[in-house]
């Protein structure tokens, strides 16, 4: 556990990853990333073009927690994919991680427990 003692409104930086799908990188398709907490029922949704380019597979976000506040923190990253085989020509993937940061009642953030 690593546990660092910045309040509400410290902005965290967030690593997404996608391994490649259909032999599509990450780099190649849009996607948006949701960061939110189950006890504040309040998010942040970052698309693409807010996110840097880390490499092929990585792009790193940027979130304001003032925006979230107190609680779990948990990630929900929707890739859109293209498929032939859908009438739209894309295809949405869907993955929710828990990202391993809480921050606490009295506004510690803790990463890792």
């Amino acid at each position: 556990m690593n546990e660092h003692k910045s309040g509400v409104g410290t902005d965290i930086k967030i690593n997404v990853h996608m391994d490649p799908i259909g032999g599509y990188h990450m780099k190649d398709v849009d996607f948006i990333a949701t960061v939110y907490s189950n006890t504040t029922m309040k998010e942040v949704v970052i698309d693409k073009s807010s996110a840097r380019a880390v490499d092929d597979d990585n792009y790193i976000i940027i979130v304001d927690t003032a925006l979230i506040g107190s609680g779990r923190y948990y990630l929900k990253f929707c890739a859109y994919i293209p498929d032939a085989d859908m009438p739209s020509g894309i295809r949405k993937e869907v993955e929710t991680v828990d990202t391993d940061i809480t921050i606490t009642a009295d506004r510690r953030i803790i990463i890792g427990r």
